[in-house]
């Protein structure tokens, strides 16, 4: 019997779609746009939203014209305080109010969201090992970093896309009042500002992670981001803050402010070749540099008990301690600033009687002119605050799995739910220590300003509590599946943020607004506490990470 040798039929070339090259698997850009879809569907509905719902709120809260020169009165004559929101323009419009008291809100969102992206996109891929596969393919590594930052570029884009679109509509179908409309050019000026000064962050750190990793990049930019803010809001105070912030686009563009109508266009242009400088410099570093690669950064040499080497806790408070002491700061330097202030501000409060009248009218449960009465102004943004930082601290506790490390700390004798409870009491640990570096700030800040300082420093306990129960959150549900843990924890922090802030400004039911645990923890800046805030946040923290416990116990690592 004899067979006949020929060549094997070939098979048929595998043709990429359209679609799958822009979205899916068809490309490095494409997945990229496809892992990122969660934070674009988040972070661009979160701004559109609250664009729209602040402008409704306005108009309800101030109708008439006579509210709204009140409005813009209680705006410039705030002093020393006006520096926490930024010049004070038309407030009396609703462009204007929105610009002056949430557009640095944006701001922040917009810069967080790409920083975390940009510095983990290329770094921490090639410190798990997953981009080495990628290398290997028929692929550059400049344009596999040129894809992926291209992805997020367009990421951006449509999601300041949506905000500009949001602010036109909120002025074209909710205005009551002259000027309150939003012309086009306002509303695209606002979007580029928007987009242009966030990218400046997001390079930051991307630069940087291809020579440090992820935590030192996220962390440089974060610092700088946050910095930059605080400095340029005060430098008219403090002129000695001026040569700093005139290092940050914070500064830069400092007057364009176009929802209030006031355009610099000119101070866009070196924000756009910063940024483009930035990213170009981590691509060409990812692009030259070995896969992994990255410079030490010399600190000092943690005590041995905290170098990881004592079991899960040790290990967990080892890696958390970082990032911690990178919050801890930021958060500190922020409630220093700010309670330091408080006696300024309460001179000029002192020095005006309607404006006293009408602090009095808004906040009359406790007194504007103590650090801890200021402060407890602050709250809101405090407590979205401490709410990323325990999204972050989640994230690193999350990471063990998701980097699959999990399956060789197993490979010990040590059971799964042993790791996810242990692990997790070294995040508390690290909460208790970031409470306690803010609360030693405070203390000082108040002091400095001749206020009462022991009040202020122990409702910081408040913010920690707030974080652990976070934290609670996310262990609960990376018993389920760690690698969503951090995203549901940020956005249990932004929804949380939304009802406190928008249930009074909506007169919504009481009901709505008591769904946000932030509503049942008082005014501890003040000293007046709720107890059954108190007691859900510890009941949170705890039955959240014997949850997660259970849950590791009933499923696969990795699944």
């Amino acid at each position: 019997m004899a067979t006949e040798a020929g060549r094997a039929p070939l098979a048929a070339p595998y043709r990429i779609s359209l679609r799958s090259r822009f979205y899916g698997l068809g490309s490095i850009y494409a997945k990229t746009m496809r892992d990122s879809r969660l934070a674009f569907i988040v972070a661009a509905g979160l701004m559109g939203g609250i664009m729209l719902v602040v402008s409704v709120a306005i108009t309800k809260a101030y109708p008439t014209a006579e509210s709204r020169v009140e409005l813009a009165s209680l705006a410039t004559s705030l002093g020393a305080a006006s520096g926490i929101a930024g010049k004070a323009v038309n407030v009396g419009t609703m462009g204007g109010y929105v610009q002056w008291k949430y557009g640095s809100f944006f701001l922040l969102i917009a810069a967080i969201w790409s920083i975390m992206a940009l510095s983990g996109t290329l770094a921490s891929e090639a410190r798990g090992g997953s981009l080495e596969f990628v290398a290997a393919s028929p692929f550059g590594k400049r344009r596999i970093a040129l894809e992926k930052v291209t992805a997020h570029l367009t990421a951006m884009t449509l999601t300041v896309v949506i905000v500009g679109f949001a602010a036109w509509l909120a002025g074209a179908a909710f205005a009551t009042l002259p000027g309150d409309a939003i012309p086009v050019q306002a509303a695209v000026g606002y979007a580029l500002w928007l987009g242009l000064v966030a990218l400046f962050f997001g390079g930051l750190a991307f630069a940087l992670a291809q020579f440090f990793g992820r935590a030192v990049g996220a962390g440089v930019a974060g610092f700088a981001l946050f910095a930059g803010w605080i400095l340029q809001g005060y430098a008219a105070t403090v002129p000695a803050f001026t040569p700093f912030a005139l290092l940050t686009p914070c500064a830069w563009t400092a007057d364009h402010l176009p929802l209030a109508g006031q355009y610099n266009w000119p101070s866009l242009v070196p924000t756009a070749i910063a940024t483009a400088a930035l990213l170009a410099i981590g691509v060409e570093a990812f692009a030259r540099r070995d896969v992994g690669a990255q410079q030490a950064v010399r600190t000092p040499r943690l005590p041995r008990p905290l170098r990881g080497l004592r079991g899960p806790i040790g290990r967990s408070i080892g890696e958390r301690l970082p990032m911690t002491l990178a919050w801890s700061l930021g958060l500190g330097i922020f409630t220093l600033a700010m309670a330091a202030i408080s006696k300024s501000l309460a001179d000029d409060v002192a020095k005006s009687p309607d404006l006293l009248k009408t602090f009095g009218q808004i906040f009359p449960s406790f007194n504007i002119t103590t650090a801890g009465g200021f402060l407890q102004l602050m709250i809101q943004l405090e407590y979205i605050a401490v709410g990323f930082a325990a999204a972050t601290l989640v994230s690193g506790w999350a990471s063990d799995e998701t980097s699959g490390r999990l399956e060789m700390i197993l490979s010990t004798p040590l059971a799964r739910p042993r790791w996810a409870i242990l692990s997790g009491l070294g995040v508390y640990v690290a909460i208790v220590v970031m409470t306690a570096i803010m609360a030693v700030c405070v203390g000082l800040g108040a002091a400095a300003a001749g206020s009462d300082a022991l009040t202020p420093m122990a409702g910081t306990i408040a913010l920690g509590l707030y974080a652990a129960a976070l934290a609670g959150v996310g262990f609960a549900v990376g018993g389920w599946k760690t690698s969503i843990a951090a995203e549901v924890v940020a956005l249990v922090v932004v929804m949380t943020y939304l009802i406190d802030l928008l249930s009074p400004a909506l007169s919504l039911p009481d009901w709505f607004h008591q769904l946000a645990l932030t509503s049942h923890l008082g005014q501890p800046m003040v000293g007046h506490w709720d107890a059954g805030g108190v007691v859900a946040c510890l009941v949170l923290a705890a039955a959240g990470l014997a949850v997660g416990g259970w849950g590791m116990r009933r499923r696969d690592v990795g699944l």
